[in-house]
């Protein structure tokens, strides 16, 4: 069992998921509602589907950078670097279908357990990522049934990513999670529940009655 230490939100196993048909839960993704805290292989089956092998390629240059700049500058920067080397030049209709077509099937495999237990079990379900809007939607609305997802948006010209994220919102970490939500909720509005797995997300979660960190669950591993 992963011992909470000093985190100051439970563990998600412990949160009772009964009655909750009429409550709001807001979750991260990556290492929340997905037990894999990083989202690089998304990003990787991304790249590869709409550019194959040369842009795969790139990734993987970039990706040493991408960890560096996130444990030693920011965790924005680090996604910033993803997003350029999985989408830059890319047709935006390319991701989407990558995003529909795709990565579905490979979320799916990922989802943890005990997060989806909470999750499902509420009747309003939000999400809110610094994964792309366009990549993880698809899968998030269509099959674990959330109402609103809120992500990095993409900065397009002509139809193609420029591999930039959109400077209005910026790569959704920390406060800016903490601005989508207040946006989504409006004026007076708690939800009931927080889902997060890193210190980037105890921001939004203490906007909740309830915050939950899913990488204390001693259940990390869903055997079939």
């Amino acid at each position: 069992m992963v011992v909470a230490g000093d985190e100051p939100f439970p563990a998600v196993y412990k949160c009772d998921a009964s009655r909750r048909g009429d409550h709001t839960v807001v979750s991260g993704l990556d290492g929340t509602l997905l037990r894999s805290r990083s989202a690089f292989p998304y990003y990787a089956l991304v790249a590869f589907d709409t550019g194959g092998v040369l842009r795969l390629a790139l990734l993987l240059l970039l990706a040493p950078l991408a960890a560096a700049l996130y444990y030693v500058v920011s965790e924005a920067a680090g996604v910033q670097v993803l997003v350029f080397a999985a989408t830059a030049g890319a047709r935006v209709a390319d991701i989407e279908s990558a995003a529909r077509a795709v990565l579905p099937r490979f979320y799916a495999a990922d989802v943890h357990p005990e997060a989806w237990r909470v999750f499902a079990a509420c009747g309003r379900r939000w999400v809110v990522t610094a994964t792309p809007r366009v990549m993880a939607e698809p899968f998030l609305r269509d099959h674990l049934g959330a109402d609103a997802i809120v992500g990095t948006e993409l900065a397009t010209w002509r139809g193609r990513a420029t591999g930039l994220v959109d400077v209005r919102r910026g790569v959704l970490v920390g406060e800016r999670k903490v601005e989508a939500l207040r946006e989504m909720i409006g004026e007076g509005k708690v939800p009931n529940v927080g889902l997060g797995d890193r210190r980037s997300d105890y921001a939004f979660m203490r906007l909740c009655k309830v915050g939950q960190l899913t990488h204390l669950s001693p259940v990390l591993i869903d055997v079939r």
